[in-house]
C-alpha cells in the first residue's frame, strides 16, 4: 500500500528503461515493415525510409521517457539514452554481419537515431514554475472621484 512516498528509481535504470522502450518500438515498426512489404502494401524502395523513420521515432519515445526520469537535464538525458540504443543496434549488426555500411544506409540509420535523440532532448524540456513574484497583479476597479 502506497504511503504517499515516490519510489525512486535508481539512474542506471532509468536509462535501461528507455534504451528498452526503444529497441521494443524500433523493433515493432520493423515487423509491421516487413508485414507491409509481404503483403505488397508497401513498395520495396519505401522499405529503407520507413525504417529510418522508425529509427527516429524510437529514438525519439525513448529518449522522452528518459528526460523526464532523469535527475541530469534534458538533451544530455535523451543524448544518453538515444547512444545507448545506437549502441545495441551496432552491436547487434556486427555480430550478425560483422559489418557495418557506415557511408550508405547503416550511417543513415545511426543519423536518423541521433536525429531522434536530439529532437526527445528539445521537445522533452522540464516545464518551469513560475515564481511567486510574477504573478499578475489584480485589477483595482477605479475609484469614483467625488467633488
Amino acid at each position: 500500500m502506497g504511503n504517499g512516498r515516490k519510489k525512486d528509481t535508481a539512474l542506471w535504470m532509468v536509462f535501461v528503461q528507455g534504451v528498452a522502450l526503444s529497441l521494443g518500438v524500433y523493433l515493432l515498426v520493423t515487423v509491421l515493415a516487413s508485414l507491409l512489404l509481404v503483403k505488397a502494401v508497401l513498395p520495396e524502395a519505401g522499405a529503407f525510409p520507413v525504417l529510418a523513420a522508425g529509427c527516429c521515432l524510437s529514438a525519439c519515445l525513448g529518449g522522452l521517457t528518459c528526460t523526464r526520469r532523469s535527475p541530469w537535464g534534458s538533451l544530455p538525458s535523451a543524448l544518453v539514452c538515444a547512444a545507448g540504443f545506437l549502441a545495441v543496434l551496432i552491436v547487434v549488426s556486427l555480430l550478425c554481419w560483422k559489418q557495418i555500411s557506415w557511408l550508405g544506409r547503416g550511417g543513415l540509420l545511426l543519423l536518423c537515431g541521433a536525429g531522434g535523440g536530439l529532437l526527445a532532448g528539445v521537445l522533452g524540456g522540464r516545464r518551469r514554475r513560475r515564481k511567486g513574484g510574477k504573478r499578475g497583479r489584480p485589477v483595482r476597479k477605479k475609484e469614483k472621484v467625488r467633488l
